[in-house]
């Protein structure tokens, strides 16, 4: 399963606000179980991802287009029968995670510590290639000729930091979307802080594929607990088909649809701080 060159960003940033990037893939029923996971899959990759962590099974995902969107069933079952794991598999310096659970396999990048610089999607998009396909060579080979994606999702969250004129308030929103502006009400304004989300649907020759979701909230950094925007942008939606390229192809288009997104929400002082540059 062979997937093209990586295509060139749709704009650049020398200092970007990214904190973390996913790739995610979906498969129509399970293939992994606990065995696949830690006995076949893990030890493929061990040298790399030595790090081994449990969590609960992350619930399925879609996008229904002809209902109204519906909150997801909440997951009450009767029987003794063990909850569905998801294992985290970390890389030695803890910026790498592989994620496994019956029916998903997703890839993240993540910003531990402060000085740990985004090695950008033309990295991490080949990282994730090798990773997924060392995965379906680990299954069964009843499991493997069965494994078909039936949604992928790409996500970036990047933390803007958002220090206000006085302790732990932030910077106005405004001052980081172009779209937004302080409530026009002396009884509202200024506002302490703010969020927005807002979410669009993909077409393909007027067929709907998939969403683009975007979301920003205040918050505040871990470490340090400096004020942040957290602004989070993910694109959710069905390959065109199961090789490998159809999987890239789809990550690839997230990522600029993205990237776009994000250049076009933010403002040009945002845009001056992390150096925005163009293709090319």
């Amino acid at each position: 399963m062979e997937a093209s060159g990586t295509p060139p960003p749709p704009v650049s940033y020398t200092a970007p606000p990214v904190n973390e990037v996913y790739l995610a893939v979906q498969f129509e029923s399970p293939v992994a179980d606990e065995r696949t996971a830690l006995a076949e899959f893990w030890p493929r990759v061990l040298e790399q991802f030595p790090g081994l962590e449990r969590q609960p099974a992350l619930p399925r995902i879609g996008e229904q287009f002809d209902t109204p969107p519906t909150p997801p069933p909440f997951p009450f079952e009767i029987g003794t029968a063990a909850p569905p794991q998801r294992y985290w598999f970390v890389s030695g310096d803890s910026n790498r995670l592989l994620q496994v659970q019956p029916d998903r396999f997703l890839f993240n990048w993540r910003k531990v510590r402060p000085e740990d610089d985004y090695p950008r999607y033309s990295a991490l998009r080949p990282e994730f290639e090798q990773s997924f396909a060392t995965f379906l060579d680990s299954l069964p080979p009843e499991k493997r000729d069965g494994a078909t994606a039936d949604w992928c999702e790409i996500g970036y969250i990047n933390h803007v930091e958002a220090r206000g004129d006085t302790a732990f308030s932030h910077l106005p929103l405004s001052r980081v979307l172009r779209f937004v502006d302080q409530p026009p009400s002396d009884a509202l304004a200024p506002a302490e802080d703010m969020q927005v989300q807002f979410r669009k649907v993909i077409r393909d020759q007027d067929r709907p594929t998939g969403r683009l979701y975007f979301t920003a909230a205040a918050g505040f950094r871990a470490h340090d607990q400096v004020p942040i925007y957290v602004i989070q942008l993910f694109m959710r939606g069905r390959p065109e088909g199961n090789d490998m390229n159809d999987i890239v192809n789809f990550f690839d288009r997230g990522r600029e649809l993205i990237v776009s997104g994000f250049t076009e929400a933010t403002t040009q002082e945002m845009h001056d701080a992390w150096g925005l540059q163009a293709r090319g």
